[in-house]
Formats: C-alpha cells, sequence, structure tokens
C-alpha cells in the first residue's frame, strides 16, 4: 500500500487539462474561476444618492427647490449654496452638492426646504466601492452568488471558467437497487451514487449514473459505454479482493493503467486509481458510504483540481484509536471553534455525516488524541 501523499501526488501527476469555456453568469454558480476578474470602471461609476430627500448647495438653509432628478436621468450642471434639487434614490447627484437631506428629516414649504445636513451625507462617491482595475475575485475562486452579482455590477454577462470533465458514475453489485424500487431479503438502496452525483453537482457537473450487476459481461458492456462519454469514471463497489470484487480486471481490458491499488488509509484501503494512454481517469471507490465519501473528498477532489487544504482546529475531547492507517472521521465544528469527532458505528453507515461538518485527519501513528491539541480538519465543501 502506499500513503495518502504518496497517492494524492500520483493523482496531480495526471489530471485532464479541460479547456476553459465562457459561461453565462446564471450558470456559473459552483463552477471555478479561469482568471482573474477586475472592475472595468469605478464603481460607482458616478457620485449618486442614498436617499430620496433634497441634495442642497451649503451647509445653511433654506434652500430654493430649482429642479428635480431621478435614477437614471442626467444630473443638472450644478448647484448654488442656496439651492436644493429633489433627488431620488440612485439618481446622479448634482455637482456642487454639500450633502443630501433625507426626505424624512426635511421639511419643505412653498418652494423651500429646511433641514439639517452634513458635508456628503447620504451620498454614494465615485468609485468608493471598487475603482477601475479592482481585483474582484481571483483565478481558483469557486463562485458563488455574491461573485456572480459582483460581476453582473461590472456589466460581465459571461465569464471564463475551468471547464468541466464529463463523468460517468457506475455502481457495482447485486445487493444495490436504486432507490423508490422495491427490496428483496439483502438487498441495500444504493446511496452512493446519489452522494457522489449530488458532490459533482455543487461543482456544475452533471454525472451520468449507470449501474451493474456481479456479472463480468455486463460489467464490461457499461464501461465500455462509459469511456465513451466520460473523460472520468468512478465506480462503487467490487474493487476488494473478494470472488464478485470484478472491477479491476474489467477496467484493465478497458484499458486502463492501474496506478495504485490501496492506500493506508481508514477508511477506503481498497481504493484504485487508474489512466489511460487517451488521458481518461478511473476511481474505484470501496462501496461502504463513509469510504466512498472519503474517497470523494480527498482523492477525487484532487484530480478535479482542488487542492487539499485542512484548517487547523483544536479537539474537543479525547479520544484513543488504533494506530497503522491515516484516518479520516466525521467531525462537527463547535461554536467554539474547537471540532468534536463523531461517534460511528462503521463506514457501512450513512448517517455520520448529517451532523459533521468536515473531516478530521489523523496521523498514522497517533494513540490517543488529547483534549486541546490542534488536528488537521478538511470542511465539507457544501458548507
Amino acid at each position: 500500500m502506499i500513503t495518502v501523499e504518496e497517492a494524492l501526488s500520483i493523482i496531480r501527476d495526471h489530471r485532464r487539462t479541460i479547456p476553459t469555456e465562457g459561461v453565462e453568469l446564471i450558470r456559473a454558480l459552483g463552477r471555478v474561476l479561469a482568471k482573474d476578474v477586475v472592475s472595468p470602471f469605478d464603481l460607482p461609476l458616478f457620485d449618486n444618492s442614498a436617499m430620496d430627500g433634497f441634495a442642497v448647495g451649503s451647509p445653511e438653509g433654506p434652500w430654493e427647490i430649482v429642479d428635480e432628478v431621478a435614477a437614471g436621468a442626467t444630473a443638472p450642471m450644478g448647484i448654488q449654496p442656496c439651492q436644493a434639487v429633489r433627488i431620488f434614490t440612485g439618481a446622479p447627484v448634482p455637482s456642487r452638492t454639500y450633502g443630501i437631506i433625507a426626505q424624512e428629516d426635511a421639511s419643505e414649504q412653498e418652494g423651500l426646504v429646511v433641514g439639517e445636513v452634513r458635508k456628503g451625507g447620504h451620498v454614494r462617491f465615485q468609485a468608493e466601492e471598487a475603482p477601475a482595475g479592482h481585483l474582484v475575485a481571483q483565478k481558483g475562486a469557486t463562485l458563488t452568488p455574491p461573485h456572480l452579482a459582483a460581476f453582473a455590477s461590472c456589466g460581465l454577462a459571461k465569464v471564463e471558467v475551468r471547464g468541466l470533465p464529463n463523468v460517468t458514475i457506475l455502481s457495482t453489485g447485486n445487493e444495490v437497487v436504486p432507490p423508490g424500487q422495491s427490496l428483496q431479503y439483502g438487498q441495500i438502496f444504493n446511496s452512493n451514487a446519489t452522494a457522489l452525483a449530488s458532490a459533482l453537482a455543487l461543482r456544475g457537473i452533471r454525472a451520468q449514473v449507470r449501474h451493474a450487476p456481479d456479472s463480468q459481461e455486463e460489467l464490461r458492456a457499461q464501461i465500455h459505454e462509459s469511456i465513451q462519454s466520460s473523460e472520468l469514471l468512478i465506480t462503487t463497489g467490487g474493487v476488494s479482493v473478494g470472488a464478485y470484487d470484478l472491477v479491476r480486471a474489467a477496467m484493465e481490458e478497458a484499458g486502463f493503467h492501474v496506478r495504485f491499488h490501496g492506500v493506508a488509509v481508514k477508511p477506503g484501503k481498497p481504493i484504485a486509481f487508474g489512466v489511460r494512454e487517451d488521458g481518461k481517469a478511473w476511481f474505484g471507490l470501496p462501496g461502504n458510504p463513509l469510504s466512498t465519501w472519503v474517497g470523494y473528498l480527498v482523492f477525487v477532489s484532487t484530480w478535479l483540481g482542488d487542492e487539499f487544504q485542512c484548517e487547523s482546529r483544536q479537539i474537543a475531547k479525547t479520544m484513543d484509536r488504533k494506530p497503522g492507517r491515516e484516518e479520516f472521521l466525521p467531525a462537527q465544528r463547535l461554536p467554539s471553534g474547537e471540532v468534536t469527532i463523531r461517534n460511528l458505528i462503521g463506514s457501512h453507515a450513512n448517517f455520520g455525516l448529517l451532523e459533521s461538518d468536515g473531516l478530521v485527519r489523523i496521523d498514522p501513528d497517533v494513540i490517543t488524541l488529547v483534549q486541546g491539541e490542534h488536528i488537521d480538519f478538511l470542511p465539507f465543501p457544501w458548507n
């Protein structure tokens, strides 16, 4: 077996470069930015009013109301010290404006307005949010709704993002049944395909989902069809050493050169990774749900371009463990900032992630995790 770091190094060396693409903003959520985005102009573009009210030309009134300017209109040339212009939110501020009196703070009578004003009050000044050339978002950022709103305010209709691979998820096993169907005794519902497909969807990847029973012939057929349309094939189950673990042999027949099979990690030791001469890649993930999650979050995500970065957190409670393999366990982030490791009944259980915020990464030689010590914590991407 190889170590986690050795496996990650091999995966990074075999990433496939997918061409970047321009994507409409409303379709760019969750995508990864391919190049820096800078503001092409000042934001705001011009001085404008933050309130409905009156722009006045001097610190003391009363002021004569001489004009009106609404949002989208051209501002008057300017106002004199004794003058006021009725103004509305977002409207351009006339030149020589001293400040703006909010509507609710002003008194108006017979064409005059009175009230208290402070210099620059209620004015949104040109470039106060960002000057032209300001770095709005850096290459490599995973795009969120605030990113997309900022890009739209810069006038961008599209954004350049990393290309996405076509991905097929192929679950295996006679015992695995799609949710919604009837279970026979000895069967289980297929949660792994849903887990992987939904995690990939967070990145904007719509994966194909297939299934193959424990039949070498059907497995070969599903693999053949999958690699026709996919750069990445993720299988679940069938990669251990049992009589029905048929996946590795079938993948090798399909032209995949296995770069590793078995990693000193818990859970997920049987994980496999292979590549073809054409650059297409395969991950063989164990069938236990927690093993599948660890395989995706640690290894598949690395191939997809994520840098494997942990936070340093303190442990909330002392815990003993069996040394030997590097271990990833679900953990909850407490209000104090500490993490507490969730109690698990085994890697076959699905519910361990429901109240967790990430995985703690435990070195293979550690026997006791001591309260207050720092530990590596990998936040879930959906948090």
